[in-house]
């Protein structure tokens, strides 16, 4: 059994946080610099290349890559042969983030639904943990803006839908975000699985994008069927018409019962920013 204080948790999120907000993944810059070059619109090009150089600024001046800081997500995979010790981890996992978006000067989102009055400091934190095999915790984080978090989604289709309406439903998705949601996107998307899991199974796929094991199968034919389906769309960067409409899609099948068929579809912005730390 191996022992592993909730601080180190805390501060592994701090430091997730503060690093995330300013750089973007070696994925997502890759991404970005293949699709300015192969764009064909001279202001699809203009758009990937302002926002190469807003990446840069941001990972030299430290400074956020984006004004919404979004809302914290943070998923633990905590090792079964773990013994967390020292305070409630909820209490440590909230510091941490609040911590960081304080010190880093991130800004603070979080509201009331009903009055919108701002919650300032008291940034709520969405918390997820998962028991796996080992003697490890992994600590992800996503922070998404509200633009790409309002337009995901999630449909209850009838059990006898088939794949072309399934992905038309994904593809709708991303064509009705337009610029709210400030393409180019990726997507992750799950098909199956409940109403409460399907979500959770989409914001994995998402995070598989950057560190997934490559996929394979039908799982792969279809991720390269809706990249292709989006980037033929027109809409292209910041809606102002191009190619390079999506850079990454991850497309998961679950098992779902007989009488249903959720899809759910996480859309993220340019501005993907996912982290992970090992304990």
């Amino acid at each position: 059994m191996r022992e592993i204080l909730t601080p180190q948790i805390r501060d592994a999120l701090f430091n997730l946080c503060v690093d995330t907000a300013t750089r973007l993944p070696e994925r997502v810059r890759a991404d970005l610099k293949e699709s300015e070059r192969r764009e064909p619109s001279p202001q699809g090009r203009g758009v990937l290349n302002l926002l190469l150089e807003n990446e840069r600024l941001a990972r030299d001046q430290k400074i956020p890559l984006c004004q919404d800081a979004g809302l914290p997500q943070v998923i633990l995979e905590i090792g079964q042969e773990v013994r967390l010790t020292g305070p409630p981890l909820k209490e440590e996992v909230e510091a941490g983030v609040r911590e960081a978006y304080a010190k880093a000067f991130l800004r603070q989102s979080g509201c009331h639904p009903l009055n919108r009055a701002n919650l300032r400091a008291e940034i709520p934190v969405s918390l997820e943990t998962l028991i796996v095999p080992g003697d490890k915790v992994m600590v992800y984080t996503l922070a998404k803006g509200g633009g790409c978090d309002n337009r995901s989604s999630l449909f209850n289709l009838p059990p006898t839908a088939e794949l072309p309406l399934i992905l038309e439903k994904v593809t709708e998705t991303v064509i009705n975000a337009g610029p709210d949601a400030c393409p180019p996107f990726y997507l992750g998307v799950n098909i199956g699985g409940t109403f409460e899991s399907a979500p959770r199974y989409a914001r994995r796929a998402l995070l598989d994008i950057v560190w997934g094991p490559p996929p394979q199968g039908e799982e792969a034919e279809l991720a390269e069927r809706v990249l292709e389906t989006l980037n033929a769309s027109g809409i292209g960067p910041m809606s102002v018409g191009g190619r390079a409409t999506a850079l990454g899609v991850r497309v998961t099948l679950r098992p779902t019962h007989i009488a249903s068929l959720p899809v759910a579809v996480n859309l993220c912005c340019h501005s993907f920013r996912p982290g992970r730390g090992e304990l």
